[in-house]
């Protein structure tokens, strides 16, 4: 089996197995919510993508070996590097390094490796780095494709892991996300909640003005929840459990896996603090209290003031706009959260058999 192909006698190769009735704390430290779970940690840090695959021998044994393959992709000169560029429409990031054998390299190889599956890396070696070293001094390492940045440079140390790992999701994974019904059942395996915008796929504005604001309030927060946008046309069923319509995007709204809670009026997003004080106050249960019917009156008649008009002419355009609608629609006051939508993306119960989990 598995233990035969790849038990102790395998270098850089551990199995090991967790009896979640006996070891209940180890399994929900590690969002384990299904059986059978399997998960892969790397350099000492959690894979975010567990295992999906076909529960077989080989298709198991098949998987650990492409993880042990080296996750680097060596290019040879500006030509690939064009190529890659042209090739990947995303950021990714690309090293310079004087040899395969060079301690700097292994540490890029140990980032590449835990960061599998989120961000792709490339390495130019040996004579075709050699005058990207010398110019810079030093081995070096870039972000490329970065909008604002087309070759970010990374400042840190080439030889400190941790700090390299955490530089590249800081700048190559996108602060949100898109859903879809291909990437739904591994988003939710992530265990966060998700703080979602549905919009108009013809509208990239509000995605946009989201991600700003994301960048801007709540970047310390990512390990907390996930910032995802949504097509909300091919998403409308989550939107009418909102009590909304394709009429209404943008919306914005949190699902925590028990209830969906409304963002109260997409606009809002431009007054300062608020989105951030929108995922606090699910942290804190005061989302969930509100559900339950405790009323608190700390925040009345905040939002009588105008909502402050972005400087950018079409985005203020489109602000007054808003609100002109909202002020004809009526407000959404008093009504329960519904259940959760995005929890019902559950694996296939042929793989696994599903734990009933309830909200902390």
């Amino acid at each position: 089996g598995i233990n035969a192909e790849y038990g102790e006698s395998t270098p850089g190769v551990a199995l090991v197995y967790v009896d979640c009735v006996a070891h209940a704390s180890i399994c929900q430290n590690y969002r384990v919510n299904k059986y059978p779970t399997m998960k892969f940690i790397r350099g000492g840090e959690l894979m975010k993508s567990e295992y999906r695959g076909q529960r077989s021998v080989e298709a198991i044994t098949g998987h650990i070996k492409s993880l042990m393959e080296d996750p680097v992709k060596q290019l040879h000169g500006d030509t690939e590097l064009s190529l890659a560029k042209e090739a990947n429409k995303k950021k990714f990031v690309l090293g310079y390094f004087t040899s395969t054998n060079s301690y700097s390299y292994e540490v890029f190889k140990a980032s590449a490796q835990v960061m599998h599956g989120q961000c792709q890396f490339y390495a130019i070696i040996g004579d075709d780095a050699k005058e990207k070293i010398d110019a810079m001094g030093k081995e070096n390492i870039f972000l490329i494709n970065d909008v604002d940045h087309p070759e970010k440079v990374f400042e840190g140390s080439v030889t400190d892991q941790p700090q390299l790992s955490t530089w590249v999701k800081d700048n190559c994974v996108p602060l949100v996300r898109e859903i879809t019904f291909e990437n739904g059942e591994e988003l939710t395996e992530e265990g966060l909640p998700f703080v979602i915008l549905f919009h108009d796929p013809e509208d990239q504005d509000s995605v946009k003005l989201f991600t700003q604001k994301v960048s801007e309030q709540c970047q310390d927060q990512r390990n907390g929840v996930n910032f995802l946008h949504a097509d909300g046309f091919k998403f409308a069923h989550p939107l009418s459990h909102l009590g909304k319509r394709t009429g209404d995007l943008p919306v914005l709204a949190i699902d925590s896996f028990k209830h969906m809670y409304l963002f109260p009026q997409f606009e809002n997003i431009h007054r300062p603090g608020r989105l951030r004080r929108f995922v606090e106050d699910l942290h804190s249960g005061r989302l969930h209290r509100e559900f339950h019917g405790e009323v608190f009156n700390d925040r009345k008649n905040e939002d009588s003031e105008p909502i402050p008009l972005p400087k950018d002419p079409k985005l203020a355009a489109k602000v007054i706009a808003e609100q002109q609608k909202l002020d004809r629609q009526k407000k959404d006051a008093g009504t329960a959260p519904p259940e959760s939508v995005f929890r019902k993306l559950e694996p296939n119960k042929n793989r696994y058999s599903i734990l009933e989990k309830d909200e902390l």
